[in-house]
């Protein structure tokens, strides 16, 4: 029994040796942040003196962020990509993943082809993104003019356009994730339900809207609650394409935290911003939560 016993700690040390650099990592980079936080969002504090030079101030900070404009701005902001930008990305993804799940000739290709986007570096993709979309030497721009059209539009330089700019990015830089995950679904679906409808009579776009999307609405749901709380992460593309301009017209929440953080020095309030921030993601994806019982169907 003694055997045992000693066997079975060896086997247990065996594992926990396997998870305390996991669990350290967490505790180092995630949890410790996370707590430390919320316990600025609380502080008056000094970057440059630490606890020594810094101050309770209770829910000040708190108050500031409803009161900031840049705050509501970039909480404005937000809610616009995430309305541009998930639609478009979860039917585009769709619609995608459906002629890629057909038997055509590249169909290999094409799929890695629609993927290379998303395992790109933000900050490379988004260069490019920006030399395409260059109001006046962007090949984008250049075709425009060549159909006649003269006033083309300021993409990424432009108040009225920046931040459909930076929606229609996001959303190429992320249809390649969001179609294979569709696709994964479609190969689940059970041919004999095309076959029942083909014998009906149904069409190809019948059994799309009525077999293909109603199947696929558990895929659906999951994609949109992570497209949405992608839409609330955006900032690489918004520090290479446009930093927040012109003026504040692309300005989004997380990097209005970048900026109060770590160029104005105001450490408190950008914690405070990031646990409000945190707030109204959960508010949302709660809200979807609630709302999928009425129209995910699973099978």
């Amino acid at each position: 029994m003694n055997l045992r016993w000693k066997r079975s700690i060896r086997k247990n040390l065996v594992g926990y040796s396997f998870i305390i650099p996991a669990v350290i990592g967490f505790l180092m980079f995630m949890a410790y942040p996370l707590f430390n936080s919320l316990y600025l969002s609380f502080m008056d504090w000094n970057m440059f003196k630490g606890a020594a030079g810094s101050t309770f101030i209770g829910l000040d900070n708190y108050k500031e962020v409803f009161q900031n404009e840049y705050f509501r701005s970039g909480l404005l902001h937000n809610l616009l990509l995430m309305i541009m930008g998930v639609p478009l990305l979860i039917v585009l993804a769709l619609v995608i993943a459906n002629l890629l799940n057909a038997k055509i000739f590249g169909r290999g290709l094409l799929r890695a082809m629609y993927f290379v986007p998303y395992i790109t570096t933000i900050t490379a993709s988004a260069l490019v993104f920006s030399a395409l979309f260059h109001p006046e030497f962007g090949p984008i721009n250049s075709f425009l003019r060549s159909l006649g059209i003269e006033s083309t539009p300021g993409w990424a330089t432009s108040v009225k356009w920046a931040l459909p700019t930076i929606a229609l990015f996001w959303v190429w830089k992320n249809v390649g994730y969001c179609t294979v995950i569709y696709l994964a679904s479609l190969q689940g679906i059970s041919k004999s339900y095309y076959e029942a409808a083909s014998i009906d009579g149904a069409n190809k776009l019948q059994q799309f809207f009525h077999i293909t999307v109603p199947i696929s609405s558990p895929t659906t749901f999951f994609l949109i609650i992570t497209s949405v709380i992608s839409s609330f992460q955006v900032f690489a593309e918004v520090q290479v394409m446009t930093q927040g301009g012109p003026g504040t017209a692309s300005m989004t929440i997380v990097y209005h935290i970048y900026d109060t953080a770590f160029k104005q020095y105001h450490m408190g309030y950008a914690s405070a911003v990031s646990w409000v921030f945190f707030v109204l993601v959960v508010i949302i994806t709660l809200i979807q939560w609630i709302g999928q019982k009425k129209w995910v169907k699973y099978v």
